[in-house]
């Protein structure tokens, strides 16, 4: 008896275009600065120093709607629930310090290897990274979580690193 075991051909491309998929988002959330989310910041610097109302609300006078802005730009990657997984310290933080402080980071590569998963498809990714800090330079790997659903990410996670690792040379 002959047994066949692995993927077939389109469960292999399948997995491809995912993998494709989350290197593209990982090179996407660490080119930083970000053009876009900087002009974002600057519109909500100005947006709270108005004098308005107080208010919570997204989109509402005093309070930028970056929701909408991470649709425009990674819509096409992420399931809606997937959006709200992008962490904040991402397209705030370091942007705020690239502006103010100087912070530069670059994608390097990504490894990106699937793993099994009763919910989708699961994969773990090592993000290798360099950072700047006006002439200090740096390399880091950014660890993380991706599971997939229908074609699209539904949840992506970072463990503990790169914020820390910037903050501490900075505040140190």
């Amino acid at each position: 008896m002959i047994s066949l075991s692995g993927c077939s051909k389109g469960e292999e491309k399948q997995e491809q275009k995912e993998k494709e998929v989350v290197t593209t988002v990982l090179e996407k959330l660490f080119t930083i600065p970000n053009q876009k989310m900087q002009d974002a910041y600057e519109e909500a610097t100005k947006m709270a120093e108005q004098a308005a109302a107080e208010t919570t609300e997204p989109g509402a006078y005093g309070v930028y709607d970056f929701q909408k802005l991470l649709e425009e730009m990674y819509g096409s990657y992420f399931t809606e629930e997937g959006i709200e997984s992008i962490p904040y310290w991402i397209y705030t933080n370091l942007n705020v310090y690239a502006a103010d402080r100087d912070v530069t980071v670059t994608f390097k590569n990504a490894d990106v290897q699937p793993e099994g998963s009763s919910e989708g498809n699961y994969y773990t990714f090592i993000t290798e990274l360099e950072y700047s800090i006006g002439e200090k330079e740096a390399v880091f790997e950014q660890k993380g979580t991706a599971l997939f659903e229908d074609g699209k990410i539904k949840n992506i996670y970072f463990a503990d690193g790169l914020m820390e690792e910037i903050e501490n040379q900075l505040f140190m």
